[in-house]
């Protein structure tokens, strides 16, 4: 691919490369037979380019795998999207994978290898070396009755602290050395139940450049990077039964302040429960609940906690008289967050009595309706409308009222060969609030702010040779002050297919953005590209 970036205005906003850029790529994918029941597979992906726009390196091999798997094991060399369980073990590592069934009932997996963005980071001294992190796991797991599973799970990850930007000892970011075991269990009855569940337990040192030396008062409670080892639990359960026309889904998690999982990006300090229920009241109707609460602050670790309370209602109508085809969703959403503490830090207000102290209570009420209507499985036009009724009862100047409403219509089309397919979307949101109604000197002039957001996008194939693809967007903000911003971008793009063959293509493009903004500097950009895609050995 070649192309040529203009850039217009403020030059400095833009993220794009000016002038010729250029930039090649390689992808090969091999699946074969190997050896009886085995096969075997081989993907690599290399680039090189010289605009920093896509890649900082100049060549890079950005993917690359050995795959060799049968029936009874797998063994993964080079990229491996890993998954153990949710707690302990779930994303892509480049090393060495593999598993192995024993007899009918047990399976073994074991990895080892590094976390990093790409491969060329691992050999190359480029400034601002990639976050690096060696990995390692593995997953002992059986099966009992007919879909049911239970799993031994070991994680580990430490950090190499060269990858991170340099900062004093006990000052983030924190390089840490983590391990994780857990147990989780899958079992589906076949009378509707489902129940998932895991318990896993973290052994963490949040700083691996000084350990057990706290020279200062340490608490114990939340992670402390001078204290050393840090364990903590994590937990979860999860359920669904559905009976007829009931359908019934929970969950439960539970997060303590010490637990991390690296390898799986876990958070910490949070509790959550969610329990949801649909009913089919009539052929026609759909009644769904939910209810939802959550809240931090689990050993009081914190100056202050959060609490969040959000049910939810909606109907579902469908396959009515007047239009089989529509489907209208009307519901109520309700968010309330309060966050209470037993003294009175700052930015907190003390109760009446003078017992405690009030440091968040604010909620949102938001009824919401939306209608679908297909037409013969070609057009789908959709309307829907919700407002938001946001009261903060500590600040009142972050009190709001939102209005939102959005438009949309999506076609697919065959018409003598041709291939159309057309989408539009347009949204309105506008804000009312009273931003300086705390000010020194209260103002309570009502403002009224606007966000838009319109597209439009065209695919048309034609019977031979030919493809076409036209997309315009904008999103415009106007904000009382007066400012405000406009992005408008178009682009464009016509492929070209090499004596009608759709593994030889030549794509020619243009994209235009533009920036305007009411208080600062505009920038424009501009890019003219060509591509030429050659894909051998396909089959058609």
């Amino acid at each position: 691919m070649t192309r040529y970036t203009q850039l217009n205005g403020d030059t400095t906003r833009s993220f794009k490369v000016q002038g010729e850029n250029n930039l090649a790529e390689f992808n090969y994918f091999l699946d074969r037979g190997f050896r009886g029941a085995r096969r075997l597979q081989v993907l690599s992906m290399y680039r090189g380019t010289d605009d920093r726009s896509i890649d900082p390196e100049h060549n890079s091999l950005q993917r690359a795998y050995l795959r060799l798997y049968g029936p009874r094991d797998e063994y993964i060399i080079g990229d491996a999207l890993v998954y153990y369980s949710r707690l302990s073990f779930n994303q892509n590592i480049r090393g060495l994978s593999a598993s192995w069934k024993l007899g009918q009932d047990w399976k073994l997996s074991v990895l080892g290898g590094v976390f990093i963005d790409r491969w060329g980071s691992l050999w190359k001294d480029i400034p601002g070396r990639p976050y690096l992190a060696t990995a390692s796991g593995a997953r002992l797991e059986r099966r009992f009755m007919r879909d049911s599973t239970a799993g031994l799970n070991f994680s580990y990850s430490r950090d190499h602290p060269g990858t991170l930007p340099a900062a004093p000892v006990g000052t983030p970011p924190f390089p840490a050395n983590n391990r994780v075991i857990s147990i989780d269990t899958k079992m589906e009855t076949k009378f509707g139940l489902r129940l998932e569940s895991e318990y896993a337990w973290s052994f963490t040192d949040f700083d691996i450049r000084q350990s057990s030396n706290c020279v200062t008062s340490c608490d114990s409670r939340s992670p402390q990077p001078q204290l050393g080892t840090q364990s903590d639990w994590a937990a979860r359960i999860e359920a669904s039964y559905r009976h007829r026309k009931l359908t019934l889904r929970g969950s439960y998690s539970r997060f303590e302040p010490n637990f991390a999982s690296i390898n799986a990006r876990q958070i910490a300090d949070l509790q959550d429960f969610v329990f949801r229920t649909s009913y089919d009241l009539t052929n026609w109707l759909t009644l769904d609940g939910t209810l939802r609460r959550s809240n931090d602050d689990l050993r009081q670790q914190l100056p202050f906690g959060r609490r969040l309370w959000g049910p939810e209602a909606r109907f579902i109508l469908h396959d009515l008289p007047l239009y089989r085809r529509a489907v209208l969703e009307a519901g109520y959403r309700y968010r309330n967050v309060l966050g209470e503490a037993p003294t009175v830090p700052p930015t907190c207000v003390a109760k009446p009595g003078g017992v405690g102290s009030t440091c968040v209570d604010n909620f949102v009420r938001i009824p919401f309706a939306e209608l679908t209507l297909p037409y013969r499985r070609t057009t789908f036009f959709l309307i829907g409308y919700e407002r938001r009724h946001a009261v903060d009862h500590l600040d009142i100047s972050q009190t709001s009222d939102t209005n939102r409403v959005y438009v949309s219509l999506r076609g697919i089309y065959d018409f003598g060969g041709w291939h159309f397919n057309p989408a539009l979307r347009w949204e309105l949101e506008r804000q009312s609030h009273r931003p300086r109604s705390t000010s020194p000197v209260p103002d309570f002039t009502l403002d009224r702010d606007s966000n838009r957001l319109g597209s439009a996008v065209l695919y048309a194939e034609a019977p031979r040779w030919f493809i076409v693809e036209l997309a315009f967007r904008d999103a415009s903000a106007t904000i009382f002050g007066p400012a405000g911003y406009s992005r408008p971008s178009y682009r464009t793009a016509l492929t070209y297919k090499i004596r009608n063959d759709r593994n030889i293509l030549l794509i020619f493009s243009f994209e235009r953005n533009s920036n305007f903004y009411f208080t600062s500097p505009n920038f424009d950009e501009r890019q003219f590209g060509m591509t030429f895609v050659y894909k051998f050995g396909t089959r058609k």
